[in-house]
C-alpha cells in the first residue's frame, strides 16, 4: 500500500494553493482506494460515490485550511470516513447501513486506519535505519548488507571481503551494536537476529 510519495506531497501543496489539477490528480490517484474503504462502511455504492465527490469539493472549497499531513492517503481516508458517518447522523432516516454488519464494518476501519499508521511509523523507521546504517563503517556496512540483504553465511562474507570468518563474525557484531546505539526505536527488532 502506498503511505506517502513526492508526488502526493506536491499534489498537496499544489491543492492547498488553489490548484484545481492538482485536485483532479488525487482524485485519480485515490479514487478506487476511496470507494474500496467506503464501500466498507456504507454498502449503497452511489451514497459511497457522492460522499466521495461531495469530500473532494470540500477540499477544494476549503484548501487554504488544509492541514499539512506525511500520510496523505490516511487523510482522505478519516475525511471519507468522517463525511460518510456525519450524513448518516444527519439523516437519522438512512436506513442504507447494515445493523446486523456494523461492529465487523467499525472493527475493519479500525483495522485499515491501524494498518496505514503501522504503515507510516514502519516507513519513517526505516528510513532513519537507512540514515544509522550510512553512518557506520564502510566494511561494516558491507558485512551486515552480505549477511542480512543477500543471506550470505560468515564464511562466504570473509571470503568475499578477504577476511577471517572470526573477523567477520566481529564485523557484523560491531555493526549491529553500532546501530543498537544510534536507534532504540529497533533495539527489539535486532535483538531477535542470530549470529
Amino acid at each position: 500500500m502506498k503511505v506517502h510519495t513526492n508526488e502526493d506531497t506536491f499534489l498537496w501543496n499544489k491543492l492547498k494553493g488553489g490548484c484545481t489539477i492538482a485536485l483532479g490528480n488525487l482524485y485519480d490517484l485515490y479514487i478506487d482506494e476511496l470507494f474500496t474503504y467506503g464501500s466498507k462502511i456504507h454498502n449503497n455504492r452511489e451514497y459511497v460515490k457522492d460522499c466521495i465527490h461531495d469530500m473532494f469539493l470540500d477540499l477544494y472549497k476549503y484548501h487554504r485550511n488544509l492541514a499539512k499531513t506525511d500520510n496523505i492517503k490516511y487523510y482522505l481516508l478519516l475525511s471519507l470516513k468522517r463525511k460518510i458517518i456525519k450524513n448518516i447522523q444527519s439523516n437519522r432516516n438512512h436506513q442504507e447501513i447494515d445493523i446486523h454488519n456494523t461492529n465487523e464494518q467499525e472493527f475493519y476501519i479500525e483495522s485499515i486506519e491501524q494498518e496505514l499508521i503501522n504503515e507510516e511509523s514502519f516507513a519513517e523507521k526505516s528510513l532513519e535505519l537507512i540514515k544509522a546504517l550510512n553512518l557506520l563503517p564502510r566494511t561494516q556496512k558491507q558485512g551486515l548488507h552480505l549477511r542480512y540483504n543477500e543471506n550470505k553465511s560468515y564464511e562466504e562474507i570473509a571470503k568475499t571481503m578477504n577476511i577471517t570468518v572470526q573477523t567477520s563474525r566481529t564485523t557484523i557484531y560491531r555493526g549491529i551494536k553500532s546501530l543498537r546505539k544510534r536507534l532504540t526505536l529497533f533495539i527489539i527488532i535486532l535483538s531477535n537476529i542470530s549470529f
